[in-house]
């Protein structure tokens, strides 16, 4: 039976409105683990966790940022993506390093790996780029566009060191590539809305418009075990990257979900917000008793909850 979750650590209320992206932050000052959030109205705001109050916001862009990623080796830099508008790198003081325009209208999400990033663009190509090593500019490396008619691209997912990416689109088309080559495809028969990728195991998860989470093999997109939910529709999924083991999912019903990453199992259900969760992010050595980290939720209603769960006995 699924645990009876605890309160939330604390909850955050955004200043600037409904909050749809969320990524952690590093400085390099102090080292500390910070939480940015992005807004539909444009802004970005940096959180103190040690506090729970923002430290800096500013207007980044005219249009709803869908996604803000963070360098992991280079701290204090933040990279956020505008709706129809731009992906910008900026410094932690909010100082624009570098801009570039873009024209992808859906709703699909960049993904970052290390120094590269993959973009959405047009309708449904995705370009990669090579992150510089000031974070000054963006090199193109290659640009993915699948030949057939399949719809909007909904989601990208990098694997890795590895030159491949998984791309879904509008139909249920499911590709993995390796640089401009179509590998392996696959077809489900709901629309896809969020991927998510656990190395170690070496499955790819995917969420759907519809209640079902499917996951397969990386290797050949082969169905290993598919997930019935209690309702449709995820916007997005996080893997504790700390040890592995477990996920979590959001989406249009406003419930947070805890699964097992090795039985894919439900773990618990968090209902606290009032509209759909747009984001999760876990952040690393924010937790009691030295466990994964808590989990962030960005959603609609203007609030950010911080969940500390299953951070001190095994799974």
């Amino acid at each position: 039976m699924a645990q009876t979750p605890p309160d939330p650590v604390h909850i955050l209320h955004n200043p600037s409105g409904p909050v749809t992206a969320l990524a952690t932050l590093t400085t390099k000052e102090e080292g500390e683990h910070h939480l940015v959030s992005g807004s539909e109205i444009g802004s970005i705001t940096i959180w103190n966790l040690n506090v729970y109050r923002p430290t800096k916001t500013w207007q980044a862009h005219s249009a709803t940022i869908v996604w803000i990623g963070t360098l992991d080796d280079r701290p204090g830099y933040i990279i956020s993506h505008g709706r129809n508008e731009s992906v910008i790198i900026w410094n932690a003081e909010g100082i624009l390093i570098h801009r570039m325009t873009v024209t992808h209208e859906g709703f699909c999400k960049c993904d970052l790996w290390a120094n590269i990033i993959a973009i959405p663009t047009e309708k449904n190509a995705v370009e990669m780029f090579n992150i510089s090593e000031e974070a000054t500019s963006l090199k193109l490396t290659s640009k993915l566009t699948i030949d057939d008619d399949e719809g909007a691209l909904m989601a990208i997912k990098l694997l890795g060191k590895q030159t491949k990416i998984v791309t879904a689109y509008e139909s249920g088309c499911i590709c993995i590539w390796n640089e401009n080559v179509v590998l392996h495809r696959t077809r489900v028969k709901s629309m896809p809305t969020c991927l998510g990728h656990h190395a170690q195991r070496n499955e790819l998860l995917l969420g759907t418009s519809c209640e079902t989470l499917y996951i397969f093999n990386v290797d050949n997109l082969t169905e290993l075990k598919s997930v019935t939910l209690t309702n449709p529709g995820l916007n997005v999924m996080a893997l504790r990257l700390s040890d592995f083991r477990l996920y979590a999912t959001a989406g249009w019903d406003k419930r947070i979900r805890f699964f097992s990453a090795r039985t894919h199992k439900k773990l618990c259900v968090l209902q606290l917000h009032d509209a759909p969760v747009n984001s999760l992010v876990f952040i690393m050595g924010q937790c009691s008793g030295g466990g994964g980290g808590l989990l962030a939720a960005g959603g609609s209603d203007s609030l950010i909850s911080l969940w500390d769960l299953y951070n001190s006995s095994s799974q």
